[in-house]
């Protein structure tokens, strides 16, 4: 019995690795407190602030965003917000819209 108990949890902690990872090749997973269209006036200010154009942006925009570690995956892991995965992200230097990310999509952790 409890062997095959070790075997279900193995599985599922691979399966849960498996699914973040090809789930977000390009980076870190982001929590967001939120993620905008490249048109809408959150994300042109979050955008000007790290000098990004919006007509180079094809996806989401995430705002005040900080990294998920695959420690935290599974289990631990906690985003009470968003959970997305950008193309790339940006750290203003400044309390408002500290971290932007760019070319985002969301994903189920």
């Amino acid at each position: 019995m409890f062997p095959n108990v070790g075997l279900l949890i193995t599985a599922a902690i691979a399966s849960s690795v498996a699914a973040i990872d090809s789930s977000c090749n390009t980076g870190p997973i982001q929590c967001c407190d939120a993620i905008a269209t490249p048109s809408s006036a959150t994300a042109t200010n979050a955008l000007s602030l790290v000098g990004v154009a919006v007509s180079g942006v094809n996806a989401l925009v995430g705002v005040e965003c900080s990294p998920i570690t695959v420690i935290g995956v599974g289990s631990g892991a906690s985003c009470s917000t968003t959970p997305v995965c950008c193309e790339k992200t940006f750290d203003t230097q400044l309390s408002l819209y500290q971290v932007v990310g760019v070319n985002c999509s969301p994903i189920t952790i």
